[in-house]
């Protein structure tokens, strides 16, 4: 899966090299610890999630939940990588260029709530209304407008079990960015070597296509 516009990605907000590579490392590993987790537990208790979107709302806390200690227990991410909540719904800001927010996504990169009036009003563009305290978060970080939102996901097979982990970003009435990150972070040359995925720039196939070409 490709990057479907580069200047809609994560670096192009001006989120630094080293903290993007951080955040997916983290939100892969979270993602797919939470997902292998609940589906665990689904299994052993399946009546206790027989209410609809029981599951999804469990899976969803466990990945949060991962992600977040893994923050915590990093000092310096922790001045990177601010929680904070909006009408029950929990953001990350990165480096307070970006949000990022956990959701479930289906086999098309669309999350929950994505036909909803909502959000098409989101991805058009227009302004969503945070709560007084996020208001608040952000302005105590000096940040007085809207930061584009994007989405970490997993999306499962129709036996529930873990098919790919998505970094998608909406705008323009539809998918504007779209990442798989089981694809960034399947066994290759580097991870075979234990070469530090720290050390390893990510650029984007413009970049790589500009300097290859000498342009």
């Amino acid at each position: 899966m490709l990057h479907k516009d580069n200047k809609y990605s994560l670096d192009a907000q001006g989120v630094a090299n080293d903290l993007y590579v951080k955040f997916t490392e983290l939100a892969y590993k979270a993602v797919k610890e939470g997902v292998s987790n609940s589906v665990k537990v689904f299994r052993n208790d399946p009546q206790q999630f027989e209410y609809r979107s029981a599951k999804a709302v469990w899976m969803n806390s466990q990945i949060k939940k991962l992600f977040y200690n893994s923050v915590f227990y990093d000092g310096e991410l922790m001045t990177k990588i601010n929680h904070m909540k909006s009408h029950g719904v929990d953001y990350y800001s990165l480096g307070g260029k970006a949000l990022v927010c956990f959701k479930k996504m289906d086999k098309k990169s669309k999350i929950s709530g994505f036909y909803s009036r909502r959000f098409k009003d989101l991805m058009n563009g227009n302004a969503i209304h945070y709560s007084k305290q996020m208001l608040e978060n952000l302005s105590e970080m000096g940040i007085h407008k809207a930061l584009p939102i994007y989405y970490v996901g997993q999306v499962l097979d129709n036996k529930g079990d873990l098919l790919d982990i998505r970094l998608v970003h909406y705008n323009e009435g539809g998918i504007a960015y779209e990442v798989s990150l089981m694809e960034i972070f399947k066994p290759n040359l580097f991870s075979l070597t234990g070469i530090d995925s720290s050390e390893i720039k990510v650029v984007s196939k413009r970049k790589r296509n500009d300097k290859n070409t000498g342009t």
